[in-house]
């Protein structure tokens, strides 16, 4: 299987779903107008919070020691509404598998897009992608007391694992 950020594109009905690359996640942080216009389509402001800002930061750190064929687990992917040709979202994981095969996933969607099933068909997507990949052999996530998030991940097939006050891990195994 490839591990070109170029030629890596998943999609659903509604959706496309590719790696950004490195120098469009610099842009995508300084100049959000710019990626827009490689792109061709516009993409959301409303997700770049200052927790996405400081995630993308980490992800540009972590890009620059990290082989190139590996970014594919470390950058975010766009999720794109092909109906509206618009960037709603993001989601990607939290590093390379471990030793043991494990690598967390992460996302995010534009609030215009919330209670849509967007982030479902995305996350779904995503985490099928990842299993088939011969290097990872469970995903996880840890979620802040987000009962959208619950149902996103139960709908997709991940168990509850263990509940505290921060909040709740899940896993998925292949």
């Amino acid at each position: 299987m490839s591990h070109n950020l170029e030629i890596i594109q998943l999609t659903t009905p509604r959706l496309e779903i590719f790696p950004l690359k490195e120098n469009q996640i610099r842009t995508y942080l300084e100049h959000p107008a710019a990626l827009e216009i490689e792109l061709g389509y516009p993409i959301s402001r409303d997700i770049l919070d200052t927790n996405v800002r400081r995630a993308l930061r980490i992800k540009l750190i972590r890009m620059v020691d990290t082989p190139v064929e590996d970014h594919r687990w470390l950058t975010y992917w766009l999720i794109k509404i092909k109906a509206e040709t618009f960037g709603a979202g993001l989601i990607g994981f939290k590093g390379v598998p471990d030793q043991n095969g494990w690598t967390e996933i992460g996302y995010g969607i534009d609030p215009a897009y919330w209670n849509q099933g967007y982030m479902t068909e995305a996350a779904g997507v995503m985490v099928k992608w990842a299993l088939t990949q011969p290097e990872c052999t469970k995903v996880t996530a840890n979620e802040t007391k987000n009962p959208a998030s619950y149902r996103v991940l139960q709908k997709i097939g991940f168990t509850l694992v263990s509940e505290n006050e921060n909040g709740t891990t899940w896993h998925k195994p292949a």
